[in-house]
This record gives structure tokens, C-alpha cells and sequence, in this order.
């Protein structure tokens, strides 16, 4: 499957997933970092335990800071195509 492909799933993947978590969807930009997101910490633990069950990529919580949306989406494909 062509990374882009992959990129543009986990995007919507993890759009879908905020979504659900109560982020508005005009907040959900690729260049939104996470502690700009209006979720908790525990709503933080869910999606990461979701990106794990789906795509095998564990990140932890403390790497979220100051990341942007674009690069984890670019760290999930990375990981989850390393694999």
C-alpha cells in the first residue's frame, strides 16, 4: 500500500477518533498540537491505546507534547510500516 495511502488513513483514522473524543472538527487541523486539543489526559490514553490496537504503534503520552497532528500521523506510518 502506498505510504500516502496509509498517511491519508491514519488521518482520517485518527480525525474520526477526536472527533469521538468531543474535539471540534474545525480544531482538527494537521498543524493542531495536541495540548491545543480541548482533551483530557485520559481521553489522550484512549486514542493512543486506539492508534495501538489498529496500527501496532505505541507512543507515549509524554511524546504528544508540542506535537502537531501531521507529525503523528507521519510517525505512525513511519512505525507501523517499519514493522
Amino acid at each position: 500500500m502506498p505510504q500516502d495511502t496509509v498517511a491519508a488513513d491514519v488521518e482520517q483514522f485518527l480525525h474520526t477518533e477526536l472527533v469521538d473524543l468531543g474535539v471540534e472538527e474545525e480544531a482538527i487541523r494537521p498543524d493542531a498540537k495536541f495540548d491545543q486539543l480541548d482533551i483530557d489526559s485520559l481521553d489522550v490514553a484512549d486514542l493512543m491505546t486506539s492508534v495501538k490496537k489498529s496500527y501496532g504503534v505505541d507512543i507515549p503520552r509524554r511524546d504528544l507534547i508540542g506535537m502537531t497532528l501531521r507529525e503523528l500521523v507521519e510517525r505512525v506510518v513511519a512505525e507501523s510500516t517499519a514493522a
